[in-house]
């Protein structure tokens, strides 16, 4: 597929819907935010995990927003970042992954969340079991 097909500039297209992948069940909410300052390596491993297992099933591809094109990943190990790196990382540098066979994006965003950009057709379904087999939890909004 081409970057068009699931982007407008560097944005996912509005037609897609939102399930978050996090550490927690839903939002922390005020009461909760001391948890962020918890995490620990080993919890944060969960979402390096996760992605593993789903290349093993599915096919990655990386999406470069600046050069508006999406390659295919030969070796998953190479677009994980490691805990240090993850916990220093501008925005601009989130990675944003395609899983053609299921037509969404997943994207890396702040506060231990990544976002699966699908359209109602399976993909968190198809995602779910990856998900919890890893230690994380899903939901929306």
């Amino acid at each position: 597929m081409m970057f068009s097909t699931y982007f407008e500039e560097w944005e996912v297209k509005p037609e897609y819907k939102k399930e978050f992948v996090s550490l927690w069940s839903n939002w922390l909410g005020k009461e909760n935010i001391h948890k962020l300052d918890e995490v620990t390596e080993d919890d944060w491993a969960h979402f390096n995990k996760w992605i593993k297992h789903l290349a093993q099933d599915f096919t990655i591809e990386l999406v470069d927003c600046e050069k508006q094109s999406i390659t295919r990943v030969a070796d998953v190990e190479s677009v994980l970042s490691s805990y240090e790196v993850s916990m220093n990382k501008d925005s601009s540098l989130f990675t944003k992954l395609v899983l053609p066979e299921l037509g969404c994006v997943i994207s890396e965003e702040w506060d231990y969340t990544y976002i699966i950009w699908h359209k109602n057709n399976g993909a968190v379904e198809a995602l779910s079991s990856y998900i919890t087999k890893n230690g994380l939890e899903h939901f929306h909004d």
